[in-house]
């Protein structure tokens, strides 16, 4: 909605494109405290094998993690979360749990890496339904890890053995010590699934309710918890876990976190679950009952009828708390010359001024089949947006 959300959300779609290209095997953290020379900027020390960003766009942002080559280490099991239901499940699957991290691993003291310790086979393996091993399967030594239920071979959904976990995604988090950089603590996000699609075409429908996913997504928890404490690095380490509730295909809104808790250092189970109320609604689909659903019927309405000519004005209302904490909006566009897109961005910011809420973190972003156009952000509090036109 500000600057930062800005480039928070920029830096995630480059990631989210570059998920689908192959790159170099991961190299892990361990290594020396890099130090600063004379310009402030980070190098090695002379055994390093790690460096680290020292500058950052914002707080609330961690410093990442690097070789002392200067790469970036991507996770080992990036690409597992495209099984998800839309982009925007995968987009905030990531930056939600980075967001939640910060209530145990704060951005001052803590340095993120992505997951260097679940690869891509281990995670599959997981994600599959539990079975029953032929004898022959025992004697190869394979071993039952699905974490989901076995299948009842029912195909009524009311009687039918739900796939609840979708997805795992791991984040790193390293402490600077006099030793070098050190992992402090762990990150781990489950994607339940709110609704399973089965058969076929998968085009069968099986809803499950929010008690049940809370109840089998803590058992899955702890049994993750118990796998990865048997991993040398993680047997004492901190471990957050995170449940996230994907949202149904075709929901531009996207999920959310339903209920977060601690694996303490050495744990094998999570403790002190908290219960996470939050929830994303499309305007104008829904929510257009509430005070800021008719503000943004009002804007919409008012942009509308100054271009004629707009495939759509949409706008994902983030709720915390029961409390409208950030919205985004989204305008199609069908202009092709440059003087109307700067007239129609100023009118934007003039309308979105006088109808939608203060003291809100907005985003307004302008696009055409040709891409994105311009794009107004405000942040809480303050009274101008920041905008821009693309060229």
């Amino acid at each position: 909605m500000h600057k930062k959300r800005i480039l928070f959300g920029l830096a995630s779609m480059t990631l989210l494109l570059a998920s689908c290209d192959a790159l170099p095997d991961p190299v892990g953290p361990n290594g020396n405290v890099p130090e600063e020379n004379e310009e402030g900027t980070t190098q090695t020390s002379e055994n390093g094998d790690a460096v680290i960003i020292e500058s950052r766009i914002d707080s609330d942002y961690y410093r990442p993690v690097i070789t002392k080559e200067g790469t970036y280490s991507p996770s080992l099991n990036r690409g597992i979360t495209r099984e998800l239901n839309s982009n925007v499940n995968i987009k905030t699957f990531e930056e939600d749990l980075m967001r939640f991290s910060q209530k145990h691993f704060s951005t001052e003291d803590y340095f993120f890496q992505e997951g260097q310790f679940l690869p891509a086979g281990t995670v599959t393996s997981w994600l599959q339904r539990s079975r029953k091993l032929t004898e022959k399967e025992i004697e190869d030594g394979e071993e039952n890890l699905g974490l989901n239920p076995e299948d009842n071979g029912e195909t009524d959904p009311a009687t039918r053995n739900p796939n609840y976990l979708s997805s795992i995604l791991e984040q790193d988090y390293y402490k600077q010590t006099d030793d070098g950089m050190e992992l402090a603590g762990l990150s781990v996000g489950l994607a339940l699934n709110s609704v399973d699609y089965f058969g076929d075409q998968r085009q069968e429908v099986q809803e499950i309710p929010r008690e049940k996913l809370l109840e089998e997504g803590k058992k899955i928890a702890n049994e993750v918890i118990s796998r990865m404490r048997k991993i040398e690095e993680l047997k004492t380490v901190p471990i957050m876990v995170g449940l996230y509730e994907q949202s149904k295909r075709g929901d531009f809104a996207g999920g959310t976190y339903i209920s977060h808790g601690l694996s303490e250092s050495g744990a094998s189970e999570v403790s002190g679950w908290k219960a996470i109320n939050e929830d994303r609604k499309v305007f104008p689909i829904e929510g257009m009952q509430s005070a800021e659903g008719n503000q943004f019927a009002n804007f919409k309405s008012e942009v509308e009828n100054f271009f004629p000519n707009l495939s759509g004005v949409t706008g994902i209302a983030h709720y915390i708390d029961n409390n409208l904490a950030t919205l985004q909006i989204e305008v199609m566009t069908q202009f092709y010359g440059k003087g109307e897109m700067i007239a129609f961005t100023q009118y934007l910011n003039q309308a979105a001024n006088s109808y939608l809420a203060e003291n809100l973190p907005i985003e307004i972003k302008v696009e055409s089949l040709n891409g994105v156009e311009a794009f107004l952000s405000r942040e809480s509090g303050e009274t101008e947006f920041v905008t821009h036109v693309f060229d």
